[in-house]
């Protein structure tokens, strides 16, 4: 389950679907989906299994790809609430 805090300091919690893209490290080579950097082996990568998108580690890329992901996540349990 994923926990995200509100400045309230309370938590709520979600599920984690088994398509939730995540970071992990490249198993092969590949580029970038959005700047199309070429990523090597054992990379930090943000992945979507769904689609097998990569993204790499830098700031335009993968880390605001995941934070856009956390921020609807986040989003979606407010609203099933």
């Amino acid at each position: 389950m994923r926990s995200y805090h509100h400045k309230g300091g309370d938590s709520i919690k979600s599920l984690r679907y088994r398509g939730d893209p995540y970071w992990t490290t490249a198993k092969f080579s590949s580029r970038c989906r959005n700047c199309g950097k070429q990523i090597s082996k054992g990379d930090n990568i943000f992945y979507y299994p769904k689609g097998k998108h990569v993204y790499c580690d830098s700031e335009g890329c993968g880390v605001w790809e995941a934070n856009y992901f956390v921020g609807a996540a986040f989003d979606e349990s407010v609203y099933h609430m």
